[in-house]
């Protein structure tokens, strides 16, 4: 091999080095962005919300309820499209069908499999019309199926041991409506969801303030007209108000600052010194914050009240900027990593 070989060799080989480090520089980068943010008193306002395997610095985000069929129904969100299975989050498992499959057979079949699993199950048929995959529907027939467990939500990532129960009861599922499920090797799919578990524990950050007034309570009458006027609604089941989007995709939330329930019938009775007013940052979409800003603001002028971190410690408009900087940092992180903040994957992945 001539010298100008060796040479151009070397080169090539010094370039692919290059861009090697420097995408990984890229990733640390990102990191150390999200990360420093969270280390100054900004903790106050900025807390983790990761439940079960995750950290828990504030408080636990419950566990979600098991899935079966059609996906996240939040996913249909403008500028959220509903996404079906994904490689990144689920376990996919392909069914063959000699000849098409009613349906509501397989349907009855994936009940069955779902009561084994102790997490979200998903089944598809594929439309060659729209050369699409779709959730199941009941009425119509498919000549290729396919199933997937998800394997990353905020009580972290699956294990094994769930996910030879979800094959197992795939294959059973499948046997019973006489056609064959292929299980996959696991170990790709668990090494990649112990990443993005992660990855997701460094950005599930949840934004709360307070809106207090130590010194005279305010009426319950009045918080629940002024938090009409801003475009909340009193949630019965969560027993707090909620802004959501056009499509019911949750914004904000306020919360009673004592802790209790809010309830339709005693909020007229209630003597009230504070409400906590909070964003959930990977499932809401980028610009949000400003708006966040905004009705705090018009909470605490609303009820002749002050805007504190969790140490009574005034939050003013510096504050909100810096707060805002490292939402946008999350989001960014997020974004590289090809989740869009408060789409229907992210709306996956946070629950």
């Amino acid at each position: 091999m001539s010298e100008l070989q060796l040479g151009l060799l070397a080169i090539g080989a010094a370039v692919v080095a290059g861009v090697f480090f420097y995408n990984k520089w890229q990733e640390r980068r990102y990191r150390r962005e999200v990360q420093a943010g969270f280390t100054s008193r900004d903790d106050d306002v900025l807390m983790g919300i990761k439940g079960g395997a995750r950290q828990d610095r504030a408080f636990s985000a419950g566990r979600a309820d098991p899935v079966l069929g059609s996906l996240d129904a939040e996913a249909a969100a403008p500028g959220a499209r509903a996404q079906g299975l994904s490689e990144l989050l689920d376990f996919i498992v392909p069914i063959e069908t000699p000849d098409e499959v009613p349906g509501v057979a397989v349907l009855g079949a994936a009940a069955a499999a779902q009561r084994r699993c102790s997490r979200p199950i998903h089944w598809e048929g594929f439309d060659p019309e729209q050369n699409a995959w779709e959730p199941l529907a009941p009425d119509r027939s498919y000549s290729r199926l396919r199933a997937g467990m998800q394997l990353v939500d905020r009580r972290g990532a699956a294990d094994e041991e769930q996910v030879a129960e979800f094959g197992a009861a795939i294959e059973e599922a499948a046997a019973s409506v006489e056609v064959l499920a292929t299980v996959p090797d696991a170990a790709s799919a668990l090494a990649r969801a112990r990443e993005l578990d992660s990855f997701c524990g460094e950005v599930d950050i949840r934004v709360a303030v307070h809106i207090l007034n130590d010194a005279t309570p305010f009426p319950g009458a009045r918080l629940a007209g002024l938090a009409a006027s801003l475009g909340f609604k009193l949630d019965p089941a969560e027993g707090k108000f909620l802004t959501r989007d056009k499509a019911g995709r949750v914004l904000f939330a306020l919360l009673n600052f004592d802790a209790a329930r809010f309830d339709v019938d005693r909020l007229n009775a209630l003597a009230l010194h504070g409400v906590t007013l909070e964003l959930d940052v990977p499932r809401t979409p980028r610009g949000v914050f400003e708006q966040f800003r905004d009705l705090a603001r018009s909470l605490a002028q609303g009820l002749n009240s002050r805007i504190v971190d969790d140490n009574r410690q005034l939050l003013g408009a510096a504050a909100f900027d810096a707060i805002g900087a490292q939402v946008q940092a999350v989001h960014a992180s997020m974004e590289a990593r090809g989740i869009v903040p408060g789409g229907a994957l992210a709306l996956r992945l946070f629950s």
